[in-house]
């Protein structure tokens, strides 16, 4: 299903703010848990866009072609609004993305078990900004899928804002002293929450014309935001994706085989949605003996269990219990003090020695086992 909100203009940012928020409720369709798919795709365009920033020249409508691809069919599609005017703007980067996150809130994207985001321009900056300010949606995030980015600013933003008092200007633009991209590229280094979200990025080779958008600005062909700005801080594993385009179309794939859309979904692909699972493993502690008078203890008895990295496995908790004794008392059973995270479980156990008997010569003896049970939460790809 695509949803999709369009948010109507207002003057005082205040009144704009709360009036986007309720309309956000009242056009939102009505989702419930269960009808909503494992994963979720968030378009957010970028500066002076809309809705319509996806479309191509062609009528093809990225969202629209995502949702009828079969190698998408467990992901819902949502087409992410946010007030952007073409002059005059009034909103901080900051009060954006809180305006970005309630919207995206309104229409129950943070109900899905994943959540991963493609965005044009600014629309990057505010998602990251978003993830920093809110950790429980980040830690539903899978990666970012930037196109043309300017995460070390814009020339073209530095040029504008001296006609053009938006504030997003003054964040965009590309001079050594802009504070808001430093900042935001150390907080994100250091937030645990958002490092571990994966970082892809595509860049446009196409200078861009003097027009409608961001090309507003220009009185020549420009290249809007550079290679270095666009790939600044994405993984490094995945080389970025080089754009047979300009600023404004490098977002306006013609049909699935364009570079944008194979882009992102090989990246999709090459993060396959997760499906939790639960398990149990077991361990048995052989060998264990005890003279017939005595006792057979100990108060930090170290059992592993071997755990699947690759399977994000984690130990949730563990329990034991005595087997195949022979000639012990019936004491009382082994307890798991404490589990570690990465696969052990601590136990204290004792157990006495039969003694004599009068049937038997000698002093014989005695045998048990510890069997600990470990219950393990996994992470498997999901089969699409």
């Amino acid at each position: 299903m695509i949803f999709t909100e369009t948010p109507s203009p207002v003057r005082r940012a205040a009144a704009l703010f709360c009036f986007l928020c309720c309309l956000c409720f009242s056009l939102a369709p009505a989702a419930h848990a269960d009808a909503l798919k494992p994963r979720v795709i968030v378009f957010v365009h970028g500066l002076h866009g809309d809705r319509e920033t996806w479309r191509a020249a062609n009528g093809a409508y990225w969202p629209q072609l995502i949702q009828t691809d079969p190698h998408f069919r467990n992901a819902d599609v949502v087409v992410a609004q946010y007030p952007t005017p073409s002059s005059h703007g009034q909103y901080s980067t900051q009060q954006l993305s809180e305006i970005l996150y309630r919207s995206l809130q309104a229409q129950h994207v943070f109900d899905h078990r994943e959540v991963v985001f493609l965005a044009h321009s600014l629309g990057g900056l505010l998602t990251e900004e978003m993830l920093l300010n809110h950790p429980d949606v980040a830690a539903r995030t899978r990666f970012l899928v930037s196109y043309a980015t300017p995460h070390q600013g814009s020339f073209v933003a530095s040029l504008a804002k001296i006609y053009d008092s938006d504030p997003l200007l003054t964040d965009l633009s590309d001079s050594n002293d802009n504070s808001f991209l430093m900042d935001l590229e150390q907080k994100w280094r250091s937030t645990p929450s958002a490092v571990r979200i994966h970082r892809y990025c595509a860049f446009e080779t196409r200078d861009t014309a003097a027009g409608e958008g961001i090309g507003r600005y220009l009185h020549a062909r420009t290249r809007v935001v550079s290679f270095y700005s666009a790939t600044y801080g994405c993984d490094v594993d995945t080389p970025p994706q080089q754009i047979d385009a300009d600023h404004i179309n490098i977002v306006k794939p013609g049909s699935r085989s364009a570079d944008a859309y194979t882009f992102f979904a090989r990246v999709y692909h090459n993060n396959p949605i997760l499906d939790t699972v639960d398990s149990i493993r077991d361990n048995k502690v052989s060998g264990l003996t005890v003279e017939c008078n005595k006792v057979n203890m100990a108060i930090d008895l170290q059992v592993p269990i071997a755990l699947d990295p690759a399977l994000h496995e984690q130990l949730l908790w563990a329990s034991a219990e005595f087997v195949d004794t022979d000639k012990v008392r019936d004491d009382a059973q082994p307890t798991v003090t404490k589990t570690d995270p990465m696969g052990i479980a601590h136990i204290s156990y004792s157990f006495k020695g039969q003694g004599k008997s009068l049937l038997i010569v000698g002093c014989p003896t005695g045998r048990a086992s510890i069997l600990v049970h470990f219950h393990i939460r996994g992470q498997v790809p999901l089969n699409e």
